[in-house]
């Protein structure tokens, strides 16, 4: 949040997480500005571009840092818990949570078997078809939760929210609305991501 990775999840993040960069790329911004490609791009370009990677870098670092000091959970983690948190029932489909959290099933299978060893969420076979499966938030998942959540809000708005005027915040909405409707056509009119593109943790 993402997604943030803000997720879709109140992450934040969420809301470029399919370009999620390694750390080690957003920290050598000599790398670009050196190379002949970066020549192709004006001043403004390379400014807004950087400034996608390293802010994205910045405050993903910052919360991953923050959420596991605190809580013991990864960002990832504690995405799931407050997607499935939010859901009807508080429980998910896996195939939906995949989507919700941009990831590949199998990324977000292993992220839900670590959240069931820790006791965090359970999963259940859906009624109305066997071959599907639910994610359900357990009682220690809830209580595990509600404080993570709290973290992950201050969080956010420490390390990106507060730093933009309110007239920022929905300017820079309304640009992700119309970078992700180019990027993702089964956009609704919103920008929001009907089919979201699978992205690795």
């Amino acid at each position: 949040m993402r997604a943030l990775r803000v997720t879709q999840s109140g992450t934040a993040a969420a809301a470029l997480a399919t370009a999620r960069v390694p750390l080690a790329t957003a920290a050598q911004p000599e790398s670009l500005g050196s190379s002949s490609a970066a020549d192709s791009f004006t001043p403004q370009e390379r400014a807004a571009w950087r400034g996608l990677l390293e802010v994205h870098a910045f405050v993903i670092h910052q919360l991953n840092v923050q959420m596991q000091a605190l809580h013991g959970l990864t960002l990832s983690q504690c995405e799931v818990l407050i997607l499935v948190s939010d859901a009807p029932g508080q429980r998910m489909r896996m195939t939906e949570l995949a989507e919700g959290l941009l990831l590949s099933r199998s990324a977000c299978t292993r992220l839900v078997d670590r959240l069931e060893t820790l006791g965090y969420i359970t999963r259940r076979a859906a009624s109305d078809d066997r071959r599907g499966l639910y994610a359900q938030l357990t009682d220690t998942g809830r209580h595990v939760i509600t404080p993570a959540r709290a973290t992950y809000r201050e969080a956010v708005h420490a390390a990106f929210l507060d730093r933009m005027r309110a007239s920022d915040q929905v300017a820079l909405g309304d640009i992700w609305a119309r970078v992700r409707a180019g990027a993702f056509p089964s956009s609704d009119p919103t920008g929001r991501t009907v089919s979201q593109t699978a992205r690795k943790p």
